[in-house]
C-alpha cells in the first residue's frame, strides 16, 4: 500500500514564507463498467462477534477488531455489508458489469473519529485505543490511508453510526478517573459492549475495587453520583451531539467523493426487544452503578452514604489465609481475572470474609441476572429512537437515503452486536430501501454531470503570519480529478504556478506581505475538461 505523505513545496518570497501541499485523496469516478460500494461504520457494521464463541480469549481475537487490508481482502462474510455485497454482484452481473465491497468499517470508532480519519492523515483515535489496547496506536494511524484509497472511488457509501458517541461520551472520561469507582464501572461497562458475560464484565470491575478498596471514600461515591445524575440529566444533548457527528461524516465523505451514493442506516436496540421485564425501569447506567455503589460499601465494610464512620482496621482481626481459601476460590470464579485477588492473602480476616460473601450475594441477586443488562434497553430504546429521528430528518436535509433498521428481531442475548441473523435482515432492508438508488447507479446509459469547480478557500481575510488553507473540489465530470494552483498580487497580471496538475488537492500557505492576491485553482477531469475557480486574498498587518 503506497503511503501518502505531505509534500513540501518552495515558492517564491513575494507570496510565501512557508508553505505545504496535503495529500487528500481526490474524488474518483468509478469506471462505467464498474460499481463500488463502501460501508462505514463501528463494530456492528464490521461483524464484530458474529460466527464467534462465548469464550473471552475467543473475542478478543475477532478478526473485525482491527481494520486492515488483509481484512477488506478477506471481510466477514456474514456481516451485512458482505451480505448486501454479494447482492450488488448479482445485480451487476445481470448488467454486464462489476461490483466491488469494501467494508471500512472500524471497531471502537466514534462518527467523531471516523470523520477525522477520512480528512486528517495519521490520525488514530485515543478512544479506540483506549478500547483496544496499547499497541495499537501506530495500526490506526494507517487507516486514514485505507480510507483515502477507497471511498473516492466508491459509488454507494452507506453510513451506520453514533451509537459509539453516545456510550463513549459516558465511559471514556471515567476510565481516564482517579476514582477507583469510576474506573470500575467503565471496565465493567466497556466489557458488557464487547459482549462479554455478565460475569467477566462485573468481576473486571470489582477486581479493580479490590485493588483499590484502601483508597475508597464517601467522596468517591458523591462524585459518581453527581456524574450520573449529569447523565440522565444530558442524555437528549448526548444524542443530539451524536447526530452532530455523523453529519460530520457526510460532509468528510462528500469532501473526498461529492458524487457519490450515500445511504443513512438508522440504530436498532440492541438489548432484548422481544423480552417482557415486568417491574422492570432501571436503565444500564442505574444498574451498573447500583451494583458498583453495593460492592463499594461491601468491600470498604461500611455503607459510604456515612462518611463519619470510621473503617475497621482488617490488620487488628488478621487470621489465617486458609481460614478463608474457600471464599477466595469461590469469589475467583466471577471471572478469570478475578484470579490476581489471590494475591492479597496477608488481608484475610473474618471481616473480609463476610465482605465476601455479601458481595456474592449481590453477584447472584443483581449481576449475573441477565434481564437486569436486558432491561438496559428501557434507556437505550428512547436514545436509540431519538438518533434514528434526527438521522432520518438529516437525511431529507442533506438528500440522502435513510435506512430504518430498528425493528430488526433480537437474539435474546446479552451482546449488543447483531448475530448472523441481524446482519442478514439488515441486508435484506437495504436490498429494498435502495433498490432504485443502486438500479440508477449502476445505468449504463448515466450521463455525467459537467464538470464544476467547488474549491473553497478558509478565508478571505487573513493576518500577516497566519496560515491559509486552500482545498481543491469538484463534482461532476469523467474520472478522477487533478488540480493544479496559481498565486498572483492582485495588481499584477502574471499568475504563478504554486503545484501544478495532480491528485493533491489542498495547499497551505503563509503570505509573506499585506497585500491583496489573487488564488486560483485549476480542476482537470480524465476527459480533459478543465474548470477555475479564483478567489481574492486580503492580507492585513
Amino acid at each position: 500500500m503506497k503511503i501518502k505523505k505531505i509534500l513540501s513545496v518552495a515558492l517564491t518570497a513575494a507570496l510565501i514564507g512557508s508553505s505545504s501541499v496535503l495529500a487528500v485523496s481526490a474524488k474518483t469516478s468509478a469506471p462505467d463498467n464498474t460499481y463500488n460500494y463502501v460501508a462505514l461504520g463501528d463494530s456492528i457494521a464490521a461483524g464484530y462477534g458474529v460466527g464467534s464463541s462465548d469464550d473471552t480469549t475467543s473475542k478478543a481475537l475477532d478478526p473485525a477488531l482491527i481494520l486492515s487490508q488483509d481484512l477488506i481482502d478477506n471481510p466477514v462474510k456474514e456481516a451485512y455489508a458482505a451480505v448486501f455485497g454479494e447482492h450488488l454482484k448479482a445485480l451487476a452481473n445481470e448488467k454486464g458489469i462489476e461490483s466491488t465491497t469494501t467494508n471500512l468499517s472500524s471497531t471502537a470508532y466514534r462518527a467523531e473519529d471516523v470523520s477525522a480519519t477520512i480528512l486528517t492523515e495519521g490520525y488514530k483515535g485515543a478512544v479506540a485505543e483506549f478500547i483496544l489496547g496499547k499497541g495499537t496506536s501506530e495500526v490506526l494511524a494507517n487507516y486514514h490511508d485505507l480510507y483515502s484509497k477507497y471511498l473516492p472511488q466508491a459509488d454507494l457509501v452507506s453510513i451506520q453510526l453514533g451509537g459509539n458517541d453516545i456510550v463513549m461520551a459516558v465511559l471514556y472520561p471515567m476510565s481516564t478517573s482517579e476514582n477507583a469507582i469510576f474506573r470500575a464501572i467503565s471496565t465493567s461497562m466497556a466489557l458488557v459492549l464487547f459482549g462479554c458475560d455478565s460475569k467477566t464484565a462485573i468481576g473486571g470491575g470489582l477486581m479493580i475495587l479490590q485493588e483499590n478498596k484502601d483508597s475508597l471514600s464517601y467522596q468517591d461515591l458523591s462524585e459518581v453520583a453527581a456524574y450520573f445524575a449529569d447523565v440522565v440529566k444530558n442524555a437528549e444533548q448526548y444524542v443530539e451531539n451524536a447526530a452532530q457527528n455523523v453529519s460530520g461524516v457526510v460532509d468528510a465523505v462528500r469532501e473526498v467523493n461529492s458524487g457519490t451514493d450515500i445511504a443513512l442506516l438508522g440504530m436498532y436496540n440492541p438489548y432484548g426487544n422481544s423480552l417482557i421485564c415486568e417491574g422492570t425501569n432501571y436503565d444500564l447506567c442505574t444498574v451498573i452503578t447500583n451494583i458498583f455503589t453495593r460492592a463499594a460499601e461491601e468491600i470498604c465494610g461500611y455503607p459510604l452514604e456515612t462518611p463519619d464512620v470510621e473503617l475497621v482496621d482488617d490488620a487488628d482481626l488478621e487470621e489465617k489465609a486458609e481460614d478463608s481459601t474457600e471464599h477466595l476460590t469461590e469469589l475467583s470464579r466471577l471471572s478469570k481475572t478475578m484470579q490476581i485477588i489471590r494475591n492479597y492473602p496477608k488481608m484475610i480476616s473474618s471481616v473480609i470474609k463476610e465482605r465476601i460473601t455479601k458481595l456474592l450475594t449481590i453477584v447472584k441477586e443483581e449481576i449475573s441476572y441477565p434481564l437486569q443488562y436486558l432491561t438496559a434497553g428501557k434507556n437505550v430504546d428512547p436514545q436509540m429512537k431519538l438518533l434514528n429521528e434526527k438521522l432520518s430528518a438529516m437525511a431529507e436535509e442533506k438528500g440522502l437515503t435513510f435506512v430504518d433498521v430498528y425493528n430488526i428481531s433480537n437474539e435474546n442475548n446479552l451482546d449488543p452486536h447483531p448475530t448472523a441473523k441481524g446482519h442478514q435482515e439488515i441486508a435484506s432492508i437495504m436490498e429494498e430501501v435502495l433498490a432504485d438508488v443502486v438500479a440508477e447507479g449502476m445505468a449504463a446509459d448515466k450521463v455525467p454531470e459537467p464538470l464544476e469547480n467547488v474549491s473553497t478557500i478558509k478565508s478571505d481575510t487573513i493576518k500577516l503570519g497566519e496560515k491559509l488553507k486552500v482545498r481543491g473540489a469538484a463534482k461532476g465530470g469523467t474520472g478522477d480529478y487533478q488540480y493544479a494552483f496559481y498565486y498572483k498580487k492582485a495588481t499584477s497580471e502574471k499568475w504563478t504556478r504554486v503545484h501544478d496538475y495532480s491528485d493533491v488537492r489542498a495547499v497551505n500557505i503563509i503570505p509573506a506581505k499585506a497585500v491583496d492576491y489573487d488564488i486560483m485553482v485549476k480542476v482537470r477531469d480524465n476527459a480533459g475538461e478543465v474548470s477555475t475557480k479564483t478567489f481574492t486574498l486580503a492580507v492585513t498587518k
